[in-house]
């Protein structure tokens, strides 16, 4: 604990750093979703492919992800830098060439980086902050995850009209370069607390604990089933609402629910953590948010859609907050690292099937908000079979 106290302002600086380098992880992502089609024809390439850029993303993650946690347990700080490296120079080498390769090559950098930051969030808390302030922490950086991805979103079109490409990819860049300077420049000299095994941990050893939890493998499903919704939302919701003359409302829908949820974000998760009771809101979110889906399947309006969408935001979007904390609070902190790749690599597969077979859906509104609560539902009957917060709690013990 004096280590942590006499550590805290470092730790608060290196804390602004890092919310700058996901942020501009995000927004590289998806820089150029909202313009694909000028983009592709200023770069004299296909749509498809400037498409691929951000398929980049998803796909490395899944790729790293286990990779990654192993790595950030093995030596939190080497490559939690390694990550904050690869997403700055990704961010800033764009301005290098004007050319479809390049951007892609830089595309690849980013998405290299992801893992390492987003598996990094977990045992940055954990080893920089005290208990109490650990769920806040998780909380203000997965917010700083889905923020990035909505400035993006959000500004591209904008930025697009007035500076072309250049201007389009600044965010990224300033988030880039803030983050990188802040978060390398202060922690670099904070002592972080080491585990006594950090340097000899056996991989599989801990793989093989992580496999035995089925508390992970079921908040790797929800978190893929559920909170995984929105990803779909942000991808089909325009041409599902097209069936019913309402597609140019799409965007705005999914900003404000986001913006809701990213609000209660950094109110519930902390109130939750002191109730001990997780499980029991993941199960409420879960069932709530199912009923919500099954109404806009059977009746949406542009009221219903904007109403009960913002509602499923504030509900589900501080579940990853709260599946985040559960790690850090039900996992040793050795395996931080490890068991956050894993409940990522569970609900990246999960999420990814998701939106790959929403497609089959989107002709009708009414199948498409069908096959989320489908898949809502079914995050809700997981959350059933997870222990309340005592009992893990106990067996920790």
């Amino acid at each position: 604990m004096n280590l942590l106290n006499k550590n805290n302002k470092l730790a608060f600086l290196a804390t602004i750093g890092f919310v700058f380098i996901l942020l501009s992880s995000q927004v590289m992502w998806v820089t150029f979703s909202p313009v694909v089609t000028y983009v592709a024809k200023e770069l004299n390439t296909s749509v498809e492919f400037v498409g691929l850029l951000a398929v980049t993303y998803p796909t490395l993650f899944l790729i790293l992800t286990i990779p990654s946690g192993i790595l950030l347990d093995r030596n939190f700080k080497f490559w939690l830098i390694f990550g904050t490296i690869t997403t700055f120079l990704g961010s800033i080498i764009r301005y290098a060439f004007i050319n479809y390769w390049w951007f892609f090559f830089a595309q690849l950098l980013g998405a290299i980086g992801q893992p390492f930051l987003l598996n990094g969030i977990v045992p940055f808390a954990s080893k920089l902050f005290e208990e109490r302030r650990r769920t806040l922490i998780i909380s203000v950086l997965s917010s700083s995850m889905y923020l990035g991805a909505t400035i993006a979103l959000g500004t591209g079109a904008t930025l697009y009209s007035i500076g072309g490409i250049l201007l389009l990819m600044s965010l990224s860049a300033a988030f880039g370069i803030l983050g990188f300077i802040l978060l390398v420049l202060f922690i670099m000299p904070l002592k972080i607390m080491r585990n006594e095994s950090e340097e000899k941990q056996d991989s599989l050893k801990n793989m093989d604990i992580i496999l035995k939890r089925r508390d992970l493998w079921f908040v790797g499903l929800i978190l893929g089933l559920g909170i995984a919704a929105f990803d779909n939302l942000s991808t089909w919701l325009q041409p599902a609402l097209s069936s019913i003359d309402l597609g140019n409302i799409a965007g705005e829908a999914v900003a404000i629910s986001i913006i809701l949820g990213l609000i209660n974000t950094i109110i519930i998760p902390r109130y939750i953590a002191k109730k001990n009771a997780r499980a029991t809101y993941l199960r409420i979110a879960t069932l709530s948010t199912s009923i919500l889906f099954i109404i806009l399947a059977i009746m949406a309006n542009s009221i219903f859609i904007f109403l009960l969408l913002g509602m499923s935001g504030i509900l589900m979007i501080p579940g990853y907050s709260i599946i985040m904390d559960w790690i850090s609070k039900f996992t040793k902190k050795d395996i931080h690292g490890n068991a956050t790749g894993f409940v990522g690599l569970i609900s990246r597969i999960i999420s990814v099937s998701l939106t790959y077979s929403a497609v089959l859906f989107i002709v009708s509104s009414r199948l498409y908000f069908s096959f989320l609560a489908i898949s809502v539902i079914l995050a809700f009957l997981i959350s059933m079979m997870l222990p309340s917060d005592k009992k893990i709690e106990e067996f920790m013990k």
